[in-house]
């Protein structure tokens, strides 16, 4: 990549981090001057000054990790793709140990170990360029992408986080499956008639 195409790359990033972040800005004032509670026979809003702006502060931080990410995908497809997925493949891993000692579902438990253990791996044989292992890899990075965004709230709960912070795995996992998917034409069968 040229150091013009870096320079508008950056561009492109930094202006849909001011975007989105606008955006949410907006709609999270929106929301926050909608809802409101009943004590002591007053109107009060059911969230603080104190809690919107942790909310805010914590949706910068995912989106920088996640735009991040985005440019480091945009300039190296194959190191970024591959290096995110085995990545998200050992906290994977790691999920699974922490979930089986929690004593969660077995199947959660068995769904995070083998995939832990079946990413980096197939990260490793798809950087060297094996067609099969880069499709199964782009497959299970974008399925964790919608089951991870869909799934967050039960994340938060089982984790006991924000609910902000469990944003950031589908975030990372599109991320990876939209860097690996534009690879493709590096996985060509040439010898095909």
């Amino acid at each position: 990549m040229t150091t013009r195409q870096i320079r508008n790359m950056a561009i492109l990033c930094a202006a849909g981090f001011v975007i989105v972040n606008a955006a949410f800005h907006f709609l999270s004032d929106s929301y926050s001057e909608s809802h409101h509670q009943i004590v002591g026979g007053q109107r009060v809003a059911s969230f603080s000054s104190d809690q919107i702006g942790h909310i805010r502060l914590i949706f910068r931080l995912i989106t920088a990790g996640i735009t991040a990410a985005v440019f480091a995908a945009g300039v190296s497809h194959r190191h970024v793709g591959h290096g995110l997925a085995a990545l998200l493949g050992v906290f994977s891993l790691v999920a699974g140990i922490f979930a089986l000692r929690a004593g969660l579902s077995s199947a959660l438990v068995a769904t995070l170990l083998v995939a832990g253990a079946l990413m980096p791996v197939l990260a490793v044989f798809s950087y060297h360029r094996s067609r099969p292992a880069w499709a199964f890899l782009v497959a299970m990075c974008g399925t964790f992408a919608v089951v991870s965004l869909f799934g967050a709230p039960k994340i938060r709960s089982a984790v006991g986080v924000s609910l902000w912070t469990t944003m950031i795995l589908p975030g990372l996992f599109a991320v990876a499956c939209i860097s690996l998917s534009l690879l493709r034409d590096d996985y060509v069968d040439r010898t095909a008639p």
